[in-house]
């Protein structure tokens, strides 16, 4: 489980920063398209909703298991996790400019 759940959260930041760099989704003129692709935390859990179902990862399987909340539960949580670690590491290797 552990080595696939890694390789589920690579997978699905690559996805979510390849979305979000994509100018079509990007510059759509729906208001709901836009602010949902220049969110990487509300972009995540649908593009991590949507790996669980593909990759068949979930996190609380051996405790409980609802076919579409438990999908949904799994990428809620994975994208917070990779966003609070996008956050620490944009934070750490920032450059601050004093002038």
């Amino acid at each position: 489980m552990t080595i696939s759940y890694l390789l589920f959260m690579g997978i699905g930041k690559i996805m979510v920063y390849l979305g979000m760099k994509f100018p079509l989704f990007s510059e759509s003129r729906y208001e709901f398209v836009r602010r949902l692709f220049e969110c990487d935390l509300c972009l995540g859990t649908w593009v991590y909703t949507i790996l669980s179902f593909v990759m068949r990862v979930v996190l609380f399987k051996d405790m409980f298991y609802v076919p579409f909340a438990s999908e949904l539960i799994t990428g809620g949580i994975t994208s917070f996790i990779m966003h609070l670690l996008s956050l620490g590491w944009k934070t750490k290797f920032e450059v601050i400019v004093i002038e």
